[in-house]
Parts: structure tokens; C-alpha cells; sequence
């Protein structure tokens, strides 16, 4: 097991920072998702800490060492690309093989750790197929075998579901997290995808322009979004706009918004009077017939989409709400509402960083 411990990590091409002095503690066996949109400096922060990229400023530290200088191939690092990088003249025992006599490994632990690894990951009997008799999650499962036979003290994996389709990403993100925790991998997961950082992850890093707007667990990501960028980037959301009440006890405030009064947890000091945003998650919102209390309001629009039906609601106080539903909730377009939100569901946002 390896802690990584990456020390205001910097990276600039010409005068553009790509990676803006992040600092990341990555603990012995964690899973950890670095999200964001493309561009925002997650696979330049991967390539340095597997030593593809050479690092503009700061540490990265593999149980205390500095690696910054040392070379990829000795880094001791499995690394699992998009593409798969499968070798496509070698067969699926080639490709396996590959790593180990590079490192000089002998036949018999060779043999040995190869039908090992492929019971792992459920390819015992393809040891002697080429990578274009394998479908895409096979050649991905191969991958992470190659990456895993090697015995690495880290893995690190870049957009690795990306080319399969959405049934199969979903297979693949429980196999891999599964995985992960039977090996005890410190395991660093790049991806755009917010299901599969949400899904997989012990913590999430969230990235805007090469710059941590939030590490957290997904929960804290998802319900507790630090601002503004995190908040509408994660998921869907309605962002209220409401105003300082006053105090409502330690660590709360009281919010009056389209809603009334809500109390809400809040991390720093308001002024009474000051403009504040709140966020609400389409599925916190509650909807009864018109006339039952709430904030009254219109559907406008109705998408059904088999486990939720998503709802538009045009509130009579102009604001516009998505939500959304179980099926069996019966409400059609063109009916009027009365729109229900618990206090819990709300959470004050922060200023953008």
C-alpha cells in the first residue's frame, strides 16, 4: 500500500497554467476521482504523477518519497488508458507477459501471476486471444490485468470507460470498484463522467481551470457543494435566490426566499439583508395538487424517462424549478401545483473560488 501526497503540483506550458499549485493526501488503499471538465487539468495532474509529464513546480510523494525526478518506468505505477494500449499483434498472455519480462520476472512466478491476475478479472480462459477477438469490455478488463500483474504500488486510470456503451460503463464501474477494494489499491481515477466519480470514489476532487474547487466524499460533493461552480456542475440543480433573515442558532441562518423562512446550515457569518443562493436538488422538491400550502406554480413540461418523470415548473413568483418524480406520481402538463421543499433540502452556497 502507498500514500500519495501531491504538494502544491504545478504545471505551465508557456505562460498558461494548466495545473494551478493543487495539493491532494491520498491515503494507503483509497479510491480517489478526479472530476472535472475538459481542460480543467486532471490528466496533465495524472500524467505528472505517473511521470508521462514533468512537473512545472511542487512535490509528489509516494509514501514520503519525492518522485518528481525519478523516471516513469521506476515509479512502480500500473497505468490503464481510454484507448486500452493493448498490444494488438500479442495475445491476451503476450500482452500480460510483456510488463513482467521487462522487469526480468521468471517464467514460473510469470506464469503464475498471469493466471492469477485473469481469474481476477474473470478472463481465465481468453489467455490465448488477440485483442480483436475480445469485445470492448473484455479488451478493458485485459488492460486492467496488464496494470495489475506488474504488482504496482499505485494504479492510475484515464477515462478508462469512455469508448464502451452506457450498459456496459455501468458493469464496469461496480467490476472496477470492486476490484479496487479486493486488491487495496491506492488507486487515483481520472474521468469527466460524474456517475462514475460519484459511484466508485472514497473522495472526489472536483477541477476548474487547473485549480481544487472541492474534495470531499461524493455525498459532501453532491448535497454539500462548497459554490456556486461545484453546485451546478454536479448534477442537476435549482439555484434559489433568497435573502439573510437573520441568525438561526450556531452554524444556521434563517433564509426567506420563494419558500418562506427556511433554516439552513451555514459556514460563515451573514449579514441580515445580504443576497444569498440557495441550492435544491430536483429530487428534495415535493408535488401536490394546487392549494396545499408550498410555493404555487404550472407545469410546463413533462419527460418521462422510465425510473423518474422530470417536471419544469413555472412558479408564480417567475422562478423556474426542475423536478423530478417517481413514476407513479400523476401529474400532467398544464397542471397547477403546489411546489413543497424540506429544509434539509436546501444548502447555502459559497462564492465561486
Amino acid at each position: 500500500m502507498t500514500e500519495v501526497s501531491i504538494e502544491r503540483l504545478t504545471k505551465t506550458f508557456g505562460s498558461a497554467r494548466a495545473v494551478d499549485g493543487i495539493s491532494i493526501r491520498i491515503a494507503d488503499g483509497e479510491f480517489i476521482s478526479l472530476l472535472g471538465p475538459s481542460g480543467c487539468g486532471k490528466t496533465t495532474t495524472l500524467k505528472m504523477i505517473a511521470g508521462f509529464e514533468e512537473a512545472s513546480e511542487g512535490a509528489i510523494r509516494f509514501d514520503g518519497k519525492d518522485v518528481v525526478n525519478v523516471p516513469a518506468e521506476k515509479r512502480d505505477i500500473g497505468m490503464v488508458f481510454q484507448n486500452y494500449a493493448l498490444f494488438p499483434h500479442m495475445t491476451v498472455d503476450q500482452n500480460l507477459a510483456f510488463g513482467l519480462e521487462m522487469r526480468k520476472i521468471a517464467k514460473p512466478e510469470m506464469r503464475s501471476r498471469i493466471a492469477e491476475v485473469l481469474d481476477m478479472v474473470q478472463l481465465g480462459g481468453y489467455s490465448d486471444r488477440y485483442p480483436n477477438q475480445l469485445s470492448g469490455g473484455q479488451q478493458q478488463r485485459v488492460a486492467l490485468a496488464r496494470a495489475l500483474v506488474i504488482e504496482p504500488k499505485i494504479l492510475l486510470l484515464d477515462e478508462p470507460l469512455a469508448n464502451l456503451d452506457a450498459k456496459l460503463r455501468e458493469e464496469m464501474r461496480v467490476f472496477i470498484r470492486d476490484l479496487q477494494r479486493r486488491v487495496g489499491i491506492t488507486t487515483v481515477y481520472v474521468t469527466h463522467d460524474q456517475a462514475e466519480a460519484m459511484t466508485m470514489s472514497d473522495r472526489v476532487v472536483v477541477m476548474f481551470g487547473g485549480r481544487i474547487a472541492q474534495i470531499g466524499p461524493p455525498s459532501d460533493i453532491y448535497e454539500r457543494p462548497e459554490n456556486l461552480e461545484v453546485a451546478q456542475f454536479v448534477g442537476q440543480v435549482n439555484l434559489i435566490k433568497g435573502t439573510i433573515a437573520g441568525a438561526a442558532g450556531p452554524g444556521k441562518s434563517r433564509v426567506a426566499c420563494v419558500f418562506g423562512d427556511v433554516t439552513v446550515d451555514s459556514r460563515t457569518d451573514h449579514t441580515p439583508g445580504a443576497a444569498v443562493t440557495l441550492s435544491l436538488r430536483p429530487e428534495a422538491i415535493e408535488l401536490k395538487p394546487a392549494g396545499q400550502g408550498g410555493a404555487q406554480g404550472k407545469v410546463t413540461a413533462r419527460y418521462y424517462s422510465g425510473s423518474i418523470i422530470d417536471y419544469r415548473i413555472a412558479l408564480d413568483s417567475g422562478e423556474t424549478l426542475h423536478v423530478q418524480t417517481f413514476p407513479n406520481i400523476r401529474i400532467a402538463e398544464g397542471d397547477r401545483v403546489s411546489v413543497h421543499a424540506p429544509a434539509d433540502g436546501f444548502w447555502l452556497l459559497g462564492a465561486a473560488k
